[in-house]
């Protein structure tokens, strides 16, 4: 695939929050023990941030790791093995179960040279996430809650606990930066070992006195001020006031350039 200009400044954009920010948001407690078809398979460090999917009997996690060429046989890791993350740190280790490393490919990065990287996925219980590590809740809570201060300064919090990262002015279509909007963005990496994952939620702010516009992956918000919530083929966007034409358009096209190009 060839890329003009701009989707290769779109590329780069995806690249550099991919290195700068986590992004997964739910964080693991170190006790929980990863399981596959009933068996102990893989377990991780305390507070460490994996994807999770909500399932009938608890979640399943995925986690995007590195391991060493001499840890695999025919691309699965054998028990006992050590999970690296992309700085070559010890987040975890395999257990009894075979582990498949789904999506793997040769690392890139010079000090993991003989690594391959790809993902991990195993079964826990709702008690294996830690309370508090879900965005959306969070996200819902900050909203709804009734304030005695300024909101930027729960919402800055909000923004750095979490993972987001603010988007340059140059880099929003031009009804929000002219607008003077600021958006805040939270990729949702671990699902894949996708290189450049899509966004997971979008948020975009009157300046700093307020929320206009949420941009979800999933489901709407239980969010009582916002009043115009509409589903589109990306998830559902929400809005704290009518949009104008201009607007609406600009807030879909940011959150076109941050889904991956296929």
């Amino acid at each position: 695939m060839q890329f003009n200009g701009p989707m290769m400044k779109n590329f780069l954009l995806f690249a550099l929050l991919v290195a700068a920010f986590g992004g997964s948001a739910q964080r693991i407690h170190g006790y929980a023990k990863a399981k596959i078809a009933g068996q102990e398979a893989f377990q991780l460090n305390d507070s460490t941030e994996v994807f999770a999917e909500r399932t009938e009997r608890g979640f399943t996690v995925r986690k995007r790791v590195w391991v060493a060429n001499s840890s695999l046989s025919g691309g699965v890791i054998m028990p006992g093995s050590s999970l690296f993350n992309e700085r070559g740190e010890v987040i975890g280790q395999t257990l009894g179960a075979d582990v498949t490393l789904m999506g793997a490919q040769p690392a890139t990065e010079r000090k993991l040279r003989k690594y391959q990287v790809g993902t991990v996925e195993g079964e826990v219980r709702a008690t294996a996430l830690q309370a508090g590590s879900w965005p959306e809740e969070a996200l819902a809570e900050l909203l709804n809650a009734k304030r005695s201060r300024p909101f930027w300064e729960d919402a800055e919090v909000f923004f750095k606990d979490y993972g987001f990262a603010e988007l340059e002015a140059t880099d929003l279509p031009e009804a929000l930066a002219e607008g003077g909007y600021k958006a805040f963005i939270l990729m949702r990496r671990d699902a894949s070992n996708q290189a450049n994952p899509r966004f997971r939620i979008l948020v975009v702010t009157r300046g700093e006195s307020a929320v206009q516009s949420i941009v979800l992956e999933g489901s709407a918000l239980e969010l009582p001020k916002f009043k115009v919530v509409e589903k589109v083929d990306f998830g559902t966007i929400m809005h704290a006031q009518k949009p104008t034409p201009a607007y609406k358009e600009g807030l879909e096209e940011l959150a076109y350039r941050n889904i991956p190009l296929e």
